[in-house]
């Protein structure tokens, strides 16, 4: 076992969707992805829709698709609050390509701009699912 770890902490208002120790982090950062390593500088930051990686210490990689929220980096944790999450594992990639056929074509199509707005948030869902499973099955 690595002395080199971090406390990782995932909560969605739902649960604590994962709890446990990592070597790296990789989150969907609003203004760039990045990743979280031991003794990484205390930081917040939002967090757009994306796909969250986690590494543990046998090095096993996990990915999960996530919603918007927010992370706190601080003396080796690493809490990440989000609307939503999904392991890869729990996500249908057909269902997931349907969602978001039928999405894109709801957001191309409705005549509001805020709602399309609301609309293409849900394509960007159905994509962070793809590329989610994808990569949890070796896909790129």
């Amino acid at each position: 076992m690595s002395e080199h770890v971090l406390n990782v902490s995932i909560v969605t208002p739902q649960a604590t969707a994962f709890e446990g120790t990592a070597l790296a982090v990789s989150v969907p950062g609003s203004q760039s992805p990045f990743q979280v390593l031991y003794n990484h500088a205390p930081i917040i930051s939002s967090l757009d829709i994306g796909v969250v990686k986690i590494e543990d210490e046998k090095n096993h990689v996990s990915y999960y698709a996530s919603r918007e929220g927010f992370v706190e980096v601080m003396k080796n944790a690493v809490n990440i609050v989000v609307q939503e999450l999904l392991p890869a594992s729990s996500i249908n990639l057909a269902d997931a390509e349907q969602k978001l056929t039928a999405a894109r074509a709801d957001a191309d199509a409705h005549p509001d701009r805020a709602h399309r707005e609301v609309l293409r948030r849900e394509v960007h869902w159905a994509e962070a699912q793809i590329r989610a499973a994808k990569l949890a099955s070796g896909q790129s």
